[in-house]
């Protein structure tokens, strides 16, 4: 009698491994697409197309090998992959933020914060983005020292500042004045500066052409 009684259980065990293993093998976890969320300026199919995502059960899919394909997609700086059962694959993405629009000769890009060159996405952009010009795109430390300058500015100047010009290192106003920066340094000082000028102006009711503050302790002021 035991050992019948043992067989039946082996039995059993056989046939709920078996029923498990058909189970997780079916289609009820096969997934024919990701589910992407926090977007904001990339689009599920972009990605989808980035990953070449095909049809796969759940249980096939490597979460870590997914991640690090993601990270090599230059929109996004991490992204966190969940199941949900039975067959939900969803992915929480981290978006580079663009500060700035600059362009090239054959294209134009988004600068992110870091002074990486990003390709034009299909999201909605923000319309107040600084417009970088005259820099060399294939030149680190003008991307960099622009990105480092741009995250500088106090964010009560930014809707009053349109362009900079990498060149002139100036920034030219929504107004059409220039602001002379000169070198990167205090940045701090020439921006609080330039705050004081631009109010005293508005009080005033007068127009700058051009405001000089290549040294921060003397700023020079031209007016129409």
């Amino acid at each position: 009698m035991r050992t019948e009684g043992r067989g039946v259980i082996s039995v059993l065990i056989v046939a709920v491994v078996v029923a498990f293993y058909l189970l997780c093998n079916s289609s009820f976890f096969e997934t024919d697409q990701i589910e992407w969320t926090s977007l904001n300026y990339l689009r599920p199919h972009q990605l989808d197309a980035f990953l070449e995502f095909s049809p796969i059960n759940v249980w096939r899919l490597d979460s870590r090998e997914l991640k690090a394909a993601l990270l090599e997609h230059p929109w996004i700086v991490s992204a966190n992959v969940r199941w949900r059962w039975p067959n939900r694959i969803i992915v929480d993405v981290v978006e580079r933020k663009p500060i700035a629009q600059l362009s090239s000769s054959q294209s134009w890009f988004l600068l992110d914060g870091e002074g990486r060159l990003l390709p034009p996405p299909v999201g909605t952009l923000d319309g107040s983005l600084l417009v970088v010009t005259n820099i060399n795109v294939e030149s680190t430390e003008q991307l960099v020292s622009t990105a480092r300058l741009i995250s500088s500015i106090p964010d009560n100047l930014m809707g009053y500042l349109a362009e900079w010009n990498w060149d002139k290192r100036a920034f030219i106003t929504d107004a059409g004045t220039e602001v002379l920066i000169g070198t990167s340094v205090d940045l701090e000082q020439k921006f609080l500066l330039l705050e004081r000028i631009l109010a005293d102006l508005a009080q005033r009711g007068e127009h700058a052409t051009r405001i000089d503050l290549r040294i921060a302790n003397n700023p020079v002021v031209t007016t129409r």
